[in-house]
């Protein structure tokens, strides 16, 4: 059984290299994930019997439509300077996770009693929302500890509605 599937391997590798040897445009385009031999578009053929110069033209290599019009090695930053990302600073990224934290501290004080592990529990709620490691997240608590970040935010910030008793 084992020696059927090997000669089946190698009959399979003899016949793609053959036709890559024939073919050589079709590696490269499979590589570079080019359509080839599309069928439709028809080429117009002029009914001639002395002329037989369109079994020598490819008839349907074409890049595929999503390839990029850029060729080559060249500098991805450059590409598009209006569609970079924005750079916002520091003082504004930590606004925006105090903000974050502040939201959802007044949403689950609003739904659930507060315990012991609320704040951690937010805490890690805000680091996967913004994608921080812990290190990271004990740098913006100090920054934020000694700015009084938490405060200001909690001062712009409406008050969080209290919930109907039930």
């Amino acid at each position: 059984m084992l020696k059927i599937f090997l000669k089946a391997a190698i009959l399979v590798f003899i016949i793609l290299s053959i036709y890559f040897i024939v073919n050589p445009s079709a590696c490269s385009n499979l590589m570079l994930g080019r359509v080839t031999n599309s069928t439709d578009t028809v080429p117009t053929v002029e009914n001639r019997a002395d002329d037989h110069s369109e079994m020598f033209t490819p008839s349907g290599d074409r890049p595929l439509e999503t390839a990029p019009a850029h060729q080559g090695v060249f500098d991805t930053n450059t590409m598009n300077p209006d569609a970079q990302i924005p750079s916002y600073t520091q003082e504004a990224i930590d606004y925006a996770v105090a903000s974050r934290y502040v939201e959802l501290e007044n949403e689950y004080t609003r739904n659930n009693t507060v315990g012991k592990d609320t704040a951690k529990e937010i805490s890690y709620i805000v680091m996967d929302d913004f994608e921080l490691t812990q290190q990271e997240w004990e740098a913006f608590l100090q920054r934020a500890t000694e700015t009084n970040l938490f405060n200001k935010v909690r001062s712009e910030l409406p008050p969080p509605s209290v919930a109907p008793a039930q």
